[in-house]
């Protein structure tokens, strides 16, 4: 993203060239910094906008990680092969054994081409495709064993594999902002990938901007219960028994209030189609 690109979405923004207060956000980009009121952006803006233009200076050492300077600075690379980015969000505790967590990383991912931190809190992994790489559920037990041990917590989103090409860097812009967008959102697992959240991701736009859609939320009771319920069948794949179990409640209870729910709304939570579309209603 250049200057004139932030400045068209964000034309109260300014260029300086100094750091600002912590009152308001100052991105560095071109030599200078590009300072917005941080009572203008939202949460989640000011994070995806941090990521997008890290203080490079001193999370990372360009000349060894020259996939930083591929991704970030358009720089070209002299490499072929097919890779994916595994983006991190890691939460430390107070006294974090940053040397060990990351000598654990390279040992864990034999195929590791790279490994760096964007911000202080936030990385990024480069693995070469090979056939023995790890699957989603291997890579969940796998940074789950890592916050027992490190009493960390990490959000981990699993990027697909691409040949690296003129188009790599784009891509993995947008895999960074459906990261951004969708780790507050996801449920049940801190390690996902596009396909967990490719609807809502893809879809949230045009929910949020139908007439249709705003009617129905004014007019359904979604209660927290109902709500609930929702997210577990949507977790489960619309099982039924599973779902009870999720919700530690009895089978015939949920049926029952699954009936209660169809006769209120006309919509049916025992139907894929009609799980869908709740689903979206309540996490748009």
């Amino acid at each position: 993203m250049t200057i004139e690109e932030l400045v068209k979405l964000y034309p109260a923004g300014k260029i300086q060239q100094t750091k600002a207060t912590s009152e308001a956000l100052s991105l560095p980009i071109d030599g200078n910094y590009f300072i917005i009121d941080k009572e203008a952006l939202q949460e989640t803006e000011i994070r995806l906008l941090e990521t997008i233009f890290p203080e490079r200076e001193y999370f990372v050492d360009q000349k060894k990680h020259h996939w930083f300077r591929y991704l970030f600075t358009q720089t070209t690379m002299d490499i072929e092969g097919t890779f994916r980015i595994l983006q991190f969000e890691l939460k430390k505790p107070k006294a974090f054994l940053q040397s060990e967590w990351e000598n654990s990383i390279t040992e864990i991912f034999p195929n590791l081409d790279d490994f760096f931190f964007i911000s202080e809190n936030d990385g990024a992994l480069i693995e070469k495709y090979e056939k023995n790489h790890y699957g989603l559920e291997e890579l969940q037990s796998i940074f789950l064993t890592l916050d027992a041990d490190f009493d960390s917590s990490t959000t981990v989103f699993v990027g697909n594999f691409f040949p690296v090409n003129d188009h790599f860097p784009a891509l993995f812009k947008e895999e960074q902002q459906i990261f951004k967008a969708e780790a507050e959102n996801i449920r049940g697992k801190a390690t996902f990938s596009l396909s967990d959240v490719a609807l809502h991701y893809f879809t949230n736009k045009a929910m949020k901007e139908s007439i249709i859609v705003q009617t129905f939320v004014k007019n359904l009771v979604l209660t927290s219960e109902i709500q609930e319920i929702i997210l577990a069948l949507w977790s489960n794949q619309g099982n039924i028994s599973s779902a009870a179990k999720a919700l530690y409640m009895h089978r015939n209870t949920l049926h029952y209030r699954l009936e209660r729910f169809y006769e209120q709304t006309g919509l049916s939570l025992k139907k894929m189609d009609d799980l869908v579309f709740c689903y979206l209603l309540i996490t748009k």
